[in-house]
């Protein structure tokens, strides 16, 4: 189940999405979209942001190193 899969999403695990690798940084609600969200710090520069969105620090990376997915995207 969904519950399960969040249970299981902690900040500063190792995560896949989309083949793309990276750590966890943040878990939870956000100000630009509703629901949950992951913010996943990636090894590679392959992410849209540094962990900023419309202005609002949710973690800090690099810039490009930073996404946000839905929990049901994120594999561990």
């Amino acid at each position: 189940s969904s519950s399960d899969i969040s249970a299981e999403l902690k900040v500063g695990a190792r995560a896949q999405i989309q083949g793309k690798v990276g750590f966890i940084r943040f878990v939870g609600t956000t100000s630009f979209q509703t629901g949950k969200w992951v913010g996943i710090e990636l090894d590679e520069p392959l992410g849209k942001n540094s962990g900023v969105v419309q202005g609002k620090r949710y973690f800090d990376c690099k810039a490009n190193h930073g996404v946000f997915v839905r929990p049901s995207q994120v594999k561990i």
